[in-house]
């Protein structure tokens, strides 16, 4: 299991330095997409700014919140406290509660952590877990041709490799597997200079 205890603390910093506020509008952007009372998955949901703006947003959600660093998940009780609406787990698409069709999955900068075999299984796993019809909200980097992405793209594997533990080593087209997997792209919206891409999906199949 990679895990990003060691840089968990300074983590939004660091991509509020590089990015400033596009990761945080990125992955915000289709929140409103999600019904008013919906179950909930989140992988690899970070130190849990997220999940703080879904309870504000819409509070009669109930979430499953899946993070396999204990550090995130201890920066995320800190914002959240306690609330019967979410369950925090340690763990990551292996530990998703098999009783449980979720009506919304959010994998936010998650699809990027795996090579492309690895990556095809990982939208397998989570798709089954899924209603019939529900949405995924994915954000992620997309491979676009200027040099200043490719430069990014190796540098942020090379440090995420290091420091983390992630098997990947490119970005996989996370896009491309989704849809292949009878996962419908409904719309999208790009930020920081086409860099990151925020895409809701629906599971038709």
């Amino acid at each position: 299991m990679n895990s990003f205890d060691a840089i968990a603390p300074w983590y939004d910093a660091l991509a509020k330095v590089v990015y400033g506020k596009a990761i945080q509008k990125a992955q915000s952007h289709f929140i409103n997409e999600i019904k008013e009372d919906a179950n909930v998955l989140i992988l690899g949901g970070g130190t849990g700014w997220l999940l703080s703006y879904l309870l504000l947003a819409k509070p009669n959600c109930k979430v499953w919140y899946l993070e396999a660093s204990a550090k995130m998940i201890e920066l995320t009780t800190q914002k959240i406290h306690t609330s019967s609406s979410v369950q925090l787990i340690h763990g990551t698409e292996d530990d998703i509660p098999t009783e449980i069709r979720f009506d919304a999955v959010i994998t936010n900068f998650y699809l990027d952590l795996f090579p492309i075999e690895k990556l095809n299984l990982v939208i397998k796993k989570i798709k089954n877990s899924l209603k019939l019809n529900s949405k995924w909200l994915a954000t992620d980097f997309v491979d676009g041709s200027k040099w200043w992405q490719a430069m990014l793209l190796k540098a942020m594997y090379l440090f995420f490799r290091i420091v983390c533990g992630i098997p990947a080593t490119k970005l996989p087209d996370w896009n491309g597997l989704l849809m292949s997997n009878g996962v419908q792209k409904i719309k999208s919206k790009l930020f920081y200079q086409g860099f990151i891409e925020s895409t809701i999906y629906r599971s038709s199949s």
